[in-house]
């Protein structure tokens, strides 16, 4: 094994993986079985836990944002950013929206307005819908982009303004960690952070693959019985994809693919938007931004104590813990490419442009599916119930002009989405068990077709043990100690800055 690999990292998270999915392919039916139990017990129990941890990262960024630190740069007074503030938050964006916008973004207001109700609503009542919009824009909002911010800080900060050559979340939590940063708790600190960047994209793929997998049979006329090839074959186009990227490296191949992604995403929504009527969007928008606003403590603080919470964890618990499996991969990757950004710019970057741009989402292809759903033209919430969210976006473009052409691009924007993701999330996981020799060096090539090819081995083994379901609970399951680690991310950042700058204010 090569000397620059680290392998007290490295060969851990290779043996759990490799543990895993053996255990997986000796007794599926077991696994099966224990995806349901174990979410259901994870989601009661510590519910409160991720609420918390949400409100912590999203108190940090707003000290970040508009306390007496703002203006320290990453990289010091001198630094400049390596790409245009477009690009910057192009990749911020697509590396952590993946498909997953693309699915609930046509859905999730149809789910929560049928089956999911907030806060109890008649199901399909004008109340339910309201709330339903109001919860997406909270879901993939201010509060989902938060979780970001102080991994992002923490590492670039240990990085960039103190020097640290080791790029993972131990040295991000060194101020607070000290010497057992360098021991086994910073160890296994870096495995768990590895691991979540890893398995990211993953649960991300999970959702996506199966939506693919349905719009490549509908539009060639692919039977079922050759599923499992097609999403083979499926794996092998995104590696080559990845491949391809990841040869060109973080500015040309990254960039690159950010950058197409987002300007043919904004595209198409807003072609969806118009078909739903530009101005049933504006007033919907305005109606559920100004909900939003008036039921923001109660949406960020909200348990349902009383009720069955049946909403709150399988929803708002599922997301945070959707989100924060990401922190880990959004934190290096963020920091990698915020050098020369004020701490400002990092905050307000991810929770206000990043917010915007999954709001224009919600706000474009929601609308259209509520339109649908209300006008009689397809009952999608019964397309929900008895085949699938794949199904019911499936329905949804079919009601849509030249219902093929929507279908390759939305399977286009799955196939890019995902792309950018997992090259993401290679370059960290490389980057993250990987000995650099300073705070600009990068891993090796080899070392992020790897874990490239590794991420997709895992998601056809996901597929096979139950879909959205393994999707939710691996997130619990990872998510859960990474809830735990936000805290001391969040201490470690304050540390180090108020350490640095002292008595210095908006320096």
């Amino acid at each position: 094994m090569p000397n620059h690999i680290d392998k007290k990292r490295f060969i851990p998270i290779v043996a759990i993986i490799l543990a895993t999915l053996a255990v997986v392919a000796i007794n599926l039916n077991a696994v099966q079985a224990a995806v349901d139990s174990t979410y259901a017990w994870l989601a009661e129990k510590f519910d409160w836990l991720f609420v918390l941890s949400n409100l912590c990262a999203f108190g940090f960024s707003l000290w970040i944002a508009f306390g007496p630190y703002a203006r320290v740069k990453l990289g010091g007074e001198d630094a400049k950013p390596a790409f245009s503030k477009f690009s910057w938050i192009a990749m911020m964006f697509t590396t952590s929206c993946s498909a997953g916008l693309i699915v609930f973004g046509f859905i999730e207001t149809t789910i929560y307005s049928s089956t999911a109700v907030p806060f109890h609503a008649e199901p399909f009542s004008i109340e339910a819908y309201e709330y339903a919009a109001m919860y997406t824009h909270y879901h993939w909002g201010f509060n989902a982009w938060t979780l970001y911010v102080p991994a992002t800080v923490a590492v670039g900060y240990m990085l960039y303004n103190r020097g640290h050559s080791r790029i993972n979340m131990s040295t991000a939590c060194m101020p607070v960690l000290k010497k057992h940063a360098s021991g086994i708790l910073g160890t296994l600190t870096d495995i768990f952070g590895t691991f979540g960047a890893i398995m990211a994209p993953v649960t991300s793929m999970g959702l996506g693959m199966p939506l693919l997998t349905l719009l490549m049979q509908r539009m060639f006329g692919i039977g079922d019985e050759y599923v499992n090839v097609l999403q083979i074959v499926i794996l092998f186009i995104w590696v080559a994809m990845f491949g391809t990227s990841i040869y060109l490296g973080l500015e040309k191949g990254i960039k690159r693919l950010s950058d197409a992604n987002v300007y043919l995403a904004f595209v198409f929504m807003l072609f969806v938007g118009a078909l739903a009527g530009v101005f049933n969007v504006l007033r919907a928008e305005i109606n559920t931004i100004g909900m939003y606003l008036q039921n923001f403590i109660r949406m960020a603080t909200y348990t349902d104590p009383y009720g069955d919470g049946a909403f709150i964890r399988n929803w708002t618990v599922w997301y945070w813990a959707w989100l924060i499996v990401y922190m880990p991969l959004m934190g290096v990757f963020n920091a990698r490419i915020s050098k020369g950004r004020t701490l400002r710019e990092i905050a307000l970057g991810q929770m206000l442009w990043c917010s915007l741009g999954c709001w224009v989402a919600m706000a474009t292809l929601g609308n259209y599916g509520i339109r649908v759903q209300m006008d009689g033209i397809a009952d999608i919430a019964s397309v929900l119930q008895t085949s699938g969210q794949p199904a019911a976006i499936v329905a949804i473009l079919e009601t849509m002009p030249l219902k093929k052409l929507m279908m390759g691009i939305v399977a286009l924007l799955c196939f890019v989405f995902m792309a950018t993701t997992v090259n993401s999330s290679a370059f960290v996981a490389a980057e993250t068990t990987f000995v650099h020799k300073d705070s600009d060096s990068q891993a090796p090539r080899w070392c992020r077709v790897f874990w490239a090819a590794i991420i997709c081995l895992i998601t056809f083994v996901l597929l096979k043990v139950g879909g959205f379901n393994a999707v939710q609970v691996l997130a619990l399951l990872i998510g859960l100690p990474l809830a735990m680690l936000m805290f001391v991310v969040v201490a470690s950042a304050v540390k180090a800055i108020v350490e640095d700058h002292g008595g210095k204010k908006n320096v």
